[in-house]
């Protein structure tokens, strides 16, 4: 496989590595004015083309049937690559046949059964839980505060395992295996995901046998025309959720309330439902919780200017650059303005935070109910609080996919 586009600069800030702040900003849009596509390796050795696009180019790519999400096309490219350069070729349990990782026909099949059970109905029920949860935690914070690991990390890691059924005494185990699979680093990655794929198969059969109310049931009595999801597909499905059900929520989160402490008077401004829910999305435009999308592979040449995504690679979608795309948001699309939505139009249609065609995320209007929640519960009961540091300063988590604050300490004062 002969790769068309030269290594970034830094080959690492496109894929996580030691950040802090919003130093990946200014390096993905200054690649993006470079070219469309720049390689960069992941810290398994895997070398993937990561792409730094505009709004509209980064969504046509995502609708592109030459990309593939197939999990045994992905897994074997991968190992191949591996192979070839000598490094370990296990791979994470996540690249398995959840609705993720899996191309039409099939990809039909799997999200109509995920989402016979994932309603809207379901999500919406949660509000006034995810409201109190909220509530609840803001009123246990005072004084000097980290507002990742006291709001951000618990908020959504209670809802999504609330949601699945998974029993408390077991929740903070199920972080730490996401944690070290969102690395991307073998010696983390594989005993993680073998312990999780062990931990939720057991969960799910004894779900099959007493089954209760809650996502993971649904899932196991999901029917569509007499078809079910198969134990393989249940195991990887509920790996999704958990994985994505709480750490791009983290980063919403905390990346919201970071940029509008930041920004004097913005704080101050959520003063209604409307402003809080137009400063999540402007954040998410902004500052987006996932810096690249998971893996595809190319199943046949793509052409962008002034270069070629080649057969047989793979590839990351960056989605900062889409976010903050001057064609769309004029020349304030580098800036966090979280009155954009009021002055300039929906504010909503002007990322790809959440995907775009048929991967869009299932669990986007869960995720918007748990950061407005949380924004609004923390502004009320602290209208005064404060960054204890400068934000710039504050470090990333070396993860690949997800894009969050390793902490944000905050000063509150009732």
């Amino acid at each position: 496989m002969q790769l068309t586009a030269e290594f970034a600069p830094d080959r690492q800030a496109l894929v996580g590595g030691p950040l802090r702040g919003w130093q990946h900003h200014a390096h993905e849009d200054a690649l993006a004015a470079r070219g469309p596509a720049h390689l960069a390796e992941l810290p398994n050795g895997l070398e993937v083309l990561v792409t730094t696009m505009g709004l509209e180019a980064t969504r046509t790519l995502l609708n592109d049937t030459r990309l593939s999400k197939d999990a045994g096309g992905l897994r074997a490219a991968m190992q191949q690559q591996l192979s070839d350069k000598g490094k370990p070729t296990d791979l994470s349990r996540i690249i398995g046949p959840s609705m993720l990782n899996t191309d039409p026909p099939h990809h039909r099949r799997m999200r109509a059964l995920v989402s016979q059970a994932f309603t809207p109905r379901r999500v919406e029920a949660l509000r006034p839980v995810v409201e109190l949860t909220a509530t609840e935690m803001v009123a246990a914070m005072s004084g000097e505060a980290d507002l990742i690991k006291e709001l951000a990390f618990p908020l959504p890691l209670a809802v999504i395992c609330d949601l699945l059924g998974v029993p408390p005494e077991d929740r903070m185990q199920l972080n730490r295996w996401t944690s070290g699979m969102m690395t991307e680093r073998p010696e983390l990655v594989v005993p993680a995901s073998d312990a999780m794929v062990g931990y939720l198969a057991g969960l799910i059969e004894y779900k099959r046998e007493r089954p209760d109310d809650a996502l993971l049931s649904a899932l196991v009595r999901a029917r569509i025309d007499g078809e079910q999801l198969t134990p393989e597909e249940l195991v990887t499905t509920a790996i999704l959720l958990v994985v994505a059900g709480h750490e791009t929520t983290t980063g919403l989160i905390g990346n919201t309330v970071a940029a509008l402490l930041a920004l004097p008077g913005a704080w101050e401004g959520l003063t209604t439902p409307e402003a809080v829910a137009d400063a999540v999305e402007e954040s998410a435009r902004w500052d987006p919780p996932t810096r690249v999308t998971p893996h595809y592979r190319v199943v046949t040449d793509i052409d962008l200017p002034g270069t070629v995504l080649p057969e047989g690679a793979l590839i990351m979608v960056g989605l900062g650059t889409a976010g903050r795309d001057p064609g769309v948001h004029g020349p304030t699309a580098s800036r966090f303005d979280p009155h954009r939505a009021a002055t300039s139009g929906n504010a909503a249609l002007g990322h790809a935070t959440f995907g775009h065609g048929i991967h869009y995320c299932l669990g986007h209007h869960l995720a918007r109910i748990e950061a407005r929640a949380a924004l609004t519960a923390l502004r009320e009961r602290f209208p005064n609080a404060r960054l204890a540091g400068d934000a710039a300063e504050f470090a990333r988590d070396d993860k690949v996919v997800p894009n969050t604050f390793s902490s944000v300490p905050v000063t509150l004062e009732p």
